[in-house]
């Protein structure tokens, strides 16, 4: 079976699933509770069997949903086929076969079901036509219902004023779930592109690093128990001058992309601004230090193309029990300048 692709991202995708998993839960509740008020002497034994199935049948999904979540779109796909086959099988039997109008009354409030259905488990433009397949099969057997010479005349008459109430009432529904959907697949788009753009706010543009403002964010939230490891690419306004900001800009991605890599899971890597990089290392200053000497190490291994080898000066600092950022990067950066004046590519620790 072929699968939509669900363009809300995976909270559009969540709300979904969990629509399909209301409705089979809501549709087990109902068969069961049918089957058990049914007895012997008002449903006849098939029916019985058709309701066990039933029962049987929205167990089956709910549990396959439940568990298999991803494969929400093939459950609701069977589904919705099932359902309906089921129900223009069921109303051909009840009009053309038997000529009552029974099936105008019990099942046939779960037509509007599919339309339902296929509002979660399609694209807007799949559902709508998927459920006008179904109307449409509706309408003609009304028609041939109307037309066919077996029906009397006195049933015929209540029988349409109903089929076309019911027709009525299933196209208004359709619609409105219709731009329920639209409005849903707008709203979901949005907070995509919402979601998005917060990211970039805290992303640099140049690096792709978290940029100062994430940086800051992580800082306030983490302090407790981290060191950081404030650095500067050395003789970088040399680079520019001889090489042009093109070179500079290639620089920076690669420093940024080797501090990427030396970084351990939990810590952060991040651009603070300029020639300027933050690390905050979840550890001791020793831990830190370990990070920084390794960063230098692969600076050193990984020349780049155009300006050679680059060195970078850092400043490690631990932070202490109730100090702020600040006073943090602040002794950071006097770390940082004492490498600098201890004649750079190299590591000092704060005290």
């Amino acid at each position: 079976m072929h699968r939509f692709r669900i363009s809300g991202g995976p909270a559009e995708a969540q709300y979904r699933r969990s629509g399909l998993l209301i409705i089979f839960s809501g549709l087990l509740t109902a068969t069961a509770i049918t089957l058990a008020l049914s007895g012997p002497l008002r449903v006849g034994a098939t029916d019985r069997l058709f309701l066990l199935l039933m029962v049987v049948k929205n167990a089956l999904f709910l549990a396959w949903l439940w568990r298999r979540p991803q494969l929400f779109q093939l459950i609701g796909g069977i589904e919705l086929t099932g359902e309906i086959v089921a129900g223009l099988y069921r109303m051909q039997q009840v009009l053309l076969v038997d000529h009552t109008a029974h099936g105008l009354s019990g099942y046939s409030y779960w037509l509007a079901l599919p339309y339902l259905v296929a509002s979660l488990v399609l694209p807007t433009h799949a559902a709508l036509l998927v459920s006008a397949v179904q109307l449409t099969g509706l309408a003609v057997l009304g028609g041939l219902y109307w037309a066919d010479p077996l029906v009397a005349d006195s049933v015929r008459q209540d029988s349409a004023n109903a089929w076309l109430q019911m027709l009525l009432m299933h196209s208004a529904f359709l619609a409105v779930i219709t731009l329920q959907q639209h409005l849903r697949r707008r709203y979901a788009l949005n907070l995509v592109e919402a979601e998005r753009r917060a990211a970039l706010a805290l992303r640099d543009s140049l690096t792709g690093l978290p940029n100062r403002r994430a940086l800051q964010t992580w800082l306030d939230a983490q302090r407790e128990g981290c060191s950081v490891v404030y650095l500067d690419i050395d003789h970088f306004k040399r680079v520019n001058d001889v090489h042009g900001h093109d070179v500079g800009d290639s620089v920076l991605r690669h420093v940024a992309g080797q501090a990427r890599q030396c970084v351990r899971q939990g810590d952060q890597a991040g651009r603070w601004g300029g020639e300027e990089f933050l690390l905050l290392i979840q550890g001791d200053a020793q831990v830190a230090s370990r990070v920084a000497e390794r960063l230098r190490a692969q600076l050193r291994a990984e020349r780049h193309p155009v300006a050679g080898v680059v060195t970078v000066s850092c400043g490690v600092a631990q932070a202490h029990p109730g100090e702020s950022a600040d006073a943090l990067l602040r002794r950071a950066d006097r770390a940082l300048y004492a490498a600098k004046r201890a004649g750079r590519d190299t590591v000092e620790v704060a005290v």
